[in-house]
């Protein structure tokens, strides 16, 4: 079994790909769903989706910490 990176299980507690690119949307600027496969497919977020990820986890009564972005596996530590 494979650990979960920081940008899947973001996307995970963000409700899956779409979900999380919907959240993310605005009238001003729109995020692919692409966008957000790509994030997985890399395991990592890029720093400017940061904040507004945890703005729209909390929207939804989400809680997600910046530390999440930053996990280290367990075998690192």
């Amino acid at each position: 079994m494979t650990a979960k990176t920081p940008a899947e299980h973001i996307i995970n507690e963000l409700g899956g790909l779409t979900k999380t690119a919907r959240l993310l949307s605005t009238d001003d600027r729109r995020v692919p769903v692409s966008t957000v496969q790509g994030w997985k497919d890399r395991g990592k977020i890029p720093q400017e989706y940061w904040i507004p990820i945890i703005d729209a986890a909390r929207s939804v009564g989400k809680a997600i910490d910046l530390s999440e972005f930053l996990a280290v596996p367990e075998q690192a530590a």
